[in-house]
């Protein structure tokens, strides 16, 4: 498949069965399939890593300054 890569899936997944005592013991005897892996290049290489920038100072508003909030949320977060 060529990337990007969308997947999707629908709910139930898989249907879970509640495990019972039979069922233990008989897996032990089963016999074990063993695959060696593929022997694969990568395929995706890593061009930049950044760390994210710091945060800025908090500021903290008293409960009771309703107007000193609305200012900062209006001029420094500029979110109204």
């Amino acid at each position: 498949m060529s990337l990007p890569l969308v997947a999707g899936c629908q709910e139930p997944i898989a249907e879970w069965k509640i495990p019972n005592m039979r069922g233990i013991m008989s897996a032990r005897s089963k016999p074990k399939q063993v695959v060696d892996p593929l022997d694969t290049e990568a395929k995706t290489q890593l061009q930049k890593y950044e760390l994210p920038p710091a945060k800025g100072a908090v500021t903290m508003v008293d409960a009771d300054n309703v107007a000193e909030l609305v200012s900062l949320l209006k001029n420094e977060a500029k979110v109204l």
